[in-house]
């Protein structure tokens, strides 16, 4: 049994070629034109294809997502059956992706091509999905002979740079991989860092997919976890400046945020190996993810210094840093020196 989804063992085994005009919502006067049987596919083209998938899922775009139980969309269904048939029925069900991806896009929309893949990934079975955008001008056309799109058309329309990859959705049987995800996806469209949402229309209406984690569940497990690593450092002025670093870094303003991110920006190198093995060890990942601060809001807004005299320093985001000075003594105390004129006493 596979455990881990390893890109880099993809293999392309079968692919076809949808098109998809630009056409307003409600209007099927116009269609798709769709393949009636699969590509040829050269070795050159399977690498080249592979390496476009490759280097979509591993940028900072990708999402690991699950088939949303209550979508409308059919999808899954579409994709199970390519699975579940060894690729049998990839011509049939790629034509009914594309047919639902035709009735839902709407005139904002450019036009459009669809390439499904049946595939293997780790010698199991994969359902591979890329969406590419075309400029208005760039011409795809049906073989008379196959009554089908030719993949190489569509790499020659890539290298012209008048087709893109936009976005892609790689699945497999998480039963058989022992995974807690359906697939991973990318939509190369957005920029996670400044896009508050999750997940993008592709993801949602289309696949019917969501988010593998809640945003909120896994920012809380990761300010959690850095604090039990931070708690467990000895030096005090240490302990408090990695604190304070914690609060200041989620709530900057960026909408993904990653372990290794903080570890990188904020801790010496020492403390930097330690933390990356704690976090290995409670299986959280280095990379990025989605930030949302909302079970940790109250939390990250002040910073409580407790000592053994039983005196509390209590300051908000960033006064800590300004207006404390802390100072190890050789008796292993800590001074602790406030400059100030007295606000008010409770």
């Amino acid at each position: 049994m596979a455990k881990k989804i390893d890109t880099s063992t993809i293999v392309i085994e079968n692919i076809i070629v949808h098109s998809i005009p630009r056409h307003r919502k409600g209007d099927f006067s116009i269609k798709p034109k769709y393949s009636e049987q699969e590509s040829s596919l050269p070795d050159g083209l399977r690498v080249f294809f592979k390496d476009k998938i490759i280097q979509s899922l591993q940028s900072n775009k990708e999402l690991r997502v699950c088939y949303d139980t209550e979508s409308v969309s059919p999808v899954s269904t579409y994709i199970n059956q390519i699975l579940n048939t060894d690729g049998a029925e990839l011509v049939k069900q790629s034509k009914l992706m594309t047919k639902y991806l035709f009735e839902i896009q709407g005139g904002q929309n450019s036009s459009g091509i669809l390439v499904v893949i049946f595939g293997k990934i780790n010698n199991q079975n994969t359902c591979i999905i890329i969406k590419l955008e075309k400029d208005e001008g760039a011409q795809l056309e049906l073989d008379p002979k196959t009554n089908s799109f030719n993949i190489k058309d569509v790499k020659n329309l890539m290298l012209t740079r008048r087709t893109k990859i936009y976005k892609v959705g790689l699945f497999v049987d998480k039963s058989v991989f022992e995974i807690k995800y359906d697939g991973s996806t990318a939509d190369l469209q957005i920029d996670p860092k400044t896009k508050k949402e999750v997940t993008t229309w592709f993801i949602e209406k289309f696949l019917g997919c969501v988010p593998l984690a809640d945003p909120r569940t896994t920012t809380k497990k990761f300010h959690d976890l850095t604090t039990t690593f931070i708690q467990s450092i000895e030096d005090p002025i240490k302990k408090a400046k990695y604190t304070q670093d914690l609060n200041s870094y989620l709530q900057k303003n960026t909408h993904r945020i990653s372990a290794k991110e903080f570890a990188d920006d904020y801790m010496e190198t020492s403390d930097k190996d330690l933390y990356n093995n704690y976090l290995k060890e409670k299986e959280f990942r280095m990379s990025e993810f989605p930030k949302d601060n909302y079970f940790i809001e109250n939390k990250i807004k002040k910073l409580t210094m407790t000592f053994d005299n039983d005196i509390a320093i209590v300051g908000n985001k960033g006064t800590f840093d300004q207006n404390v000075k802390l100072e190890k003594q050789k008796d292993g105390t800590t001074k602790a020196e406030i400059i100030s004129k007295v606000k008010s006493v409770r």
